[in-house]
């Protein structure tokens, strides 16, 4: 597989389920292991490195299972906000962690992505789909990544979730930042995407610019035909 991000660009990747979507994000995210190849990232080889080291070097994640990876459901609102930053100086001293910058910075990025709850208290596991969605949406800002890789965010969710979610990946793609975008949904993929690679066995059909990308040429491509005749 052979792909290429631009900063500062939305890339959607479309295809059938189960078509190598899934491990493709583990595997730059460092949560599956890679044969061959490398994934380079700001002219650092990720490939095969750890999930740790990943997130170190700015990478930002949106997981399939919102429920499953995105979040630990027993875990109040404000502990799931800082689970990349918990070591971080701004959270944390001798290991000791500062309650009152926690509750703050909760406080905020719950102001600010609309997280519908009762409280920083709240079990994360207890919010709707789409205040689940906005939570981690909030943690994977505020650390200022460097790209995101987006897998399937609007996956379940009410259109207002909806509607918010685009908007904030164009206000990041504005930003400078880089997007990945893993979509089933072809009206998602088409109108937030700069360009669209469609996948399929695993490998990389074609990339289309926007202005190619439609139902069509998509779903032609999905079929795994390469070129229409």
């Amino acid at each position: 597989l052979n792909l290429t991000i631009n900063s500062g660009e939305i890339v959607g990747l479309a295809g059938v389920s189960g078509n190598g979507q899934r491990e493709l994000a583990e595997a730059i995210n460092g949560l599956r292991g890679v044969e061959s190849g490398e994934i380079n990232f700001f002219s650092v080889d990720l490939a095969n490195k750890s999930s740790h080291y990943v997130i170190s070097q700015g990478m930002g994640y949106i997981p399939e299972e919102r429920n499953i990876e995105g979040i630990v459901p027993s875990f109040s609102i404000k502990e799931n906000l800082i689970l990349k930053d918990y070591e971080d100086e701004k959270f944390a001293k001798h290991h000791f962690l500062k309650n009152k910058a926690i509750g703050a910075n909760a406080d905020k990025l719950i102001e600010d992505y609309d997280v519908r709850c009762p409280g920083m208290m709240t079990s994360a596991g207890s919010l709707s789909g789409g205040n689940i969605q906005k939570v981690i949406l909030a943690r994977e800002m505020t650390r200022k990544p460097k790209f995101l890789i987006a897998v399937y965010p609007t996956r379940g969710l009410d259109l207002g979730a909806i509607e918010f979610i685009h908007r904030e990946l164009l206000r990041i793609r504005r930003e400078g930042i880089g997007i990945l975008l893993i979509s089933e949904e072809l009206d998602e993929i088409i109108n937030l995407s700069d360009r669209v690679a469609v996948i399929y066995k695993g490998q990389i059909q074609k990339v289309l610019p926007h202005t190619e990308a439609n139902r069509r040429s998509l779903g032609i491509l999905m079929a795994g035909v390469k070129d229409e005749q």
